[in-house]
């Protein structure tokens, strides 16, 4: 691949203004963290369900998330703080990673550094680097294989594909959208055809291997259970025929996630890129479009039948990132002085809005946002509806001898971390989809005679397979938590004595 040669001052000043960046808003996140404003959002509250049943895997992902949260969990106590630490962490290495494989495909330290400081203020990287998801350590090993994918196809050693068959394998326990680097790389290699004698080395072989040998744990789980993770990934985004309503909502989505100048810039950065790279066959963006291209043109295609969510599409903002920041450079030395100022005008307004609207997502219960548009929401008023749930559990007879339960996953991972005491929380399947707590031991006959708080979201009327788990039923006790001055969803709190088993589902399973 064809680089420009950096000089050592460019090395320091870009390093410098890196360091700069990461430490500020790393330091912000962290204060954020001590503040405690908003509560686990149900997926965290599930993977940290997880992380105290260690396993292989699980049935909607791999178990990297579970082994991160039990980690920080084991040396920090249990508590939102320590949980979340660990995507502070995680940002900074995938941080790293992207300015170093901005050095490596260009040779020079400047794009990288624009890139790193573009992506950390946008409100899709700002919120994955406070939320301890999938994403956060998927992002960080995507950027390693694709740093050392770049090194590898460039000078074939063997130390660059052994670090990029980790990393692709590592990944894949985050998040099974690491397997886009296989598209990514075949379309790197159909427009580079010169790269292919790498193909014939061992060194493929060595990164295949160990790719295989680090998600080994996901294929055996999965083998031993009907491959179930295959199935419920394959009815993701299924939709019932094609539209453009979720297409719209995707694109839309995008451009919210990362403001709407960042958006611009980086679809700029999309088309020129693939024209430069992929039709012209200019380094290294046939190397960095090839890796951004499928995964936007794939979800594009899911959405054309189906629900795509906004953060699903995150791997291609990296490499993205670093073609938009290269062929920026390239256009500003091209520029007289009037249009260095108006470059540099467009960047900063980019960033500016953009960090405005992160910093502004903290505080929009005191913004007035109508709730309907707050994304923030289901991060809110958890920890008040755990403190009503334990009320409710002391005014049973016997609260040593109550679980809580519901039917919706996120109310029971959050209610078994928010209710005071943590008592046995399980989920009941009353048709719903599949989940991890489908293959976890529900109540049992050894919870025969138990009592319960069933809690379901919304006033709908109590399902009657819930009645007939119970001897008898309480009325509900309907509660609206708030947080702050702002009232959430109400939930509905039934008080069930006597178990007498779990009811089952109806059909074939849901995945």
């Amino acid at each position: 691949m064809t680089r420009a040669s950096a000089t050592p001052r460019a090395d320091v000043g870009a390093g410098v203004a890196v360091v700069g960046v990461l430490v500020g808003v790393s330091l912000a996140r962290v204060a954020f963290l001590a503040w405690g404003g908003l509560d686990l959002s149900p997926d965290e509250a599930h993977y940290w369900e997880w992380s105290r049943r260690l396993d292989w895997s699980y049935y909607s992902k791999g178990p990297l998330i579970a082994y991160l949260i039990a980690a920080l969990t084991a040396v920090l106590g249990t508590s939102v703080f320590a949980i979340r630490l660990g995507a502070v962490l995680l940002s900074v290495l995938g941080a790293w990673a992207l300015y170093r494989l901005g050095r490596e495909a260009f040779g020079t330290p400047a794009p990288g550094a624009l890139a790193v400081i573009g992506l950390q203020v946008t409100p899709l990287i700002w919120a994955g680097s406070l939320l301890t998801t999938i994403d956060a350590p998927f992002v960080v090993a995507w950027t390693l294989a694709l740093w050392a994918l770049c090194r590898a196809l460039r000078d074939g050693g063997h130390g660059a594909w052994a670090l990029a068959g980790l990393a692709i394998g590592v990944g894949g326990l985050a998040k099974y959208t690491m397997l886009f680097v296989l598209p990514g790389l075949a379309l790197y290699l159909v427009r580079a055809p010169e790269r292919r004698r790498a193909l014939g080395l061992a060194g493929p072989a060595l990164a295949a291997t160990l790719a295989l040998l680090a998600f080994a744990p996901v294929l055996a789980w999965n083998a031993r259970l009907g491959w179930i993770s295959a199935r419920h990934v394959a009815s993701q985004g299924r939709g019932g025929g094609l539209t453009l309503v979720h297409a719209a909502e995707f694109l839309g989505s995008q451009i919210l996630v990362l403001t709407p100048v960042a958006a611009a810039l980086l679809g700029w950065g999309a088309w020129v890129g693939a024209r430069e790279g992929l039709r012209r066959g200019r380094e290294p963006y046939r190397f960095l479009v090839a890796f951004a291209i499928p995964v936007l043109v794939a979800y594009l295609l899911v959405a054309l039948q189906g629900k795509v969510q906004a953060n699903w599409a995150a791997a291609a903002y990296p490499p993205l990132a670093l073609a938009t920041a290269g062929l920026l450079l390239e256009r500003r030395a091209r520029l007289d002085p009037a249009g260095r100022r108006r470059q540099t005008a467009l960047l900063g307004a980019a960033a500016g809005l953009a960090l405005l609207v992160s910093a502004l997502a903290h505080v929009t219960d005191r913004l007035g946002v109508p709730a309907a548009f707050d994304p923030t929401m289901r991060l809110r008023g958890w920890a008040a509806l755990g403190q009503a749930v334990g009320a409710e559990i002391a005014r049973m007879p016997e609260p040593g001898r109550t679980f809580v339960v519901a039917s919706r996953y996120q109310v029971t991972s959050e209610l078994a971390f928010y209710t005071p005491g943590r008592p046995p929380a399980y989920n009941f399947n009353l048709g719903r989809r599949m989940n991890q707590y489908d293959l976890w031991p529900g109540p049992d006959a050894k919870h025969l005679g138990w009592d319960a708080v069933y809690v379901e979201e919304g006033r709908q009327p109590l399902d009657e397979r819930v009645r007939e788990a119970f001897e008898r039923v309480d009325p509900p006790v309907v509660v609206t938590p708030r947080s702050g001055a702002r009232a959430g969803r109400p939930f509905a709190m039934y008080r069930a004595y006597g178990f007498r088993g779990a009811p089952r589902a109806e059909g074939p399973p849901r995945f």
